[in-house]
């Protein structure tokens, strides 16, 4: 959308914080407490968590860039995002993403970009998915193409949250297969797009299905991650 599209969108529906919900300029993201207030974390580049797992998981992607945690503000903007068109979030939050992949050397030229896919069922409810708007956003700012074609989700798995960390990694491992595969990702690496990682089951899924149709690597790139408590 053009900039001017947007100003006449703003006297129409104006637009908001998407991690407070205060009111801010037509051409901005985010607002300046948040800015200045949004939850920070470290994360191990591999892995994608602040509580590196490394050594005790074995993972079909070879690094994943988070840029908060998903916890206070992060997380409901995260949430506006997935439910209520909150496409600020993204658009705030993409860059800091990009900047990581880059710092790791991670993006080069010929990579492609992907996105964890959605149901179709899924899909027209919600009207959009919000991975590919993320990666719509990564790809445009890096200049790198996409392909929304190359995996599809067959089945709704459970809700996340109601599934310990193996039946999640049982329920992302039924769910997504191959599509179709028109830019041919074989020997390049591929760059898979979700809004939050929480064990890794779903991207590490993706990924495998990605490598076996000849991806030389997957890096993911998300907007949050989360921790979760070392199971007992």
């Amino acid at each position: 959308m053009s900039r001017s599209a947007d100003f006449l969108l703003d006297l129409i529906f104006p637009n908001t914080c998407p991690f407070c919900g205060c009111f801010i300029r037509w051409n901005e993201y985010c607002c300046a407490e948040c800015a200045g207030s949004l939850e920070r974390a470290d994360f191990c580049i591999r892995c994608g968590s602040a509580k590196c797992c490394c050594e005790t998981s074995e993972r079909d992607f070879a690094a994943c860039a988070a840029a908060r945690p998903y916890v206070g503000k992060v997380r409901r903007g995260i949430l506006e995002l997935k439910y209520h068109n909150g496409f600020n979030a993204a658009k705030y939050l993409v860059p800091e993403v990009v900047k990581k992949l880059d710092s790791a050397g991670l993006v080069t030229r010929g990579c492609v970009v992907t996105a964890v896919p959605m149901t179709e069922k899924r899909r027209r409810t919600t009207g959009y998915n919000q991975a590919e708007v993320i990666a719509r956003l990564l790809a445009k700012q890096t200049g790198l193409k996409t392909d929304f074609g190359l995996l599809k989700k067959l089945a709704d798995s459970p809700a996340q949250h109601e599934l310990s960390a193996v039946e999640r990694a049982e329920a992302a491992s039924k769910a997504y297969f191959k599509g179709r595969d028109s830019l041919g990702i074989a020997g390049k690496t591929v760059i898979l797009c979700d809004d939050i990682i929480t064990t890794g089951s779903t991207l590490n899924s993706c990924a495998k299905v990605l490598r076996e149709m000849g991806a030389e690597k997957v890096v993911c790139a998300v907007l949050a991650s989360t921790v979760i408590e070392k199971e007992e």
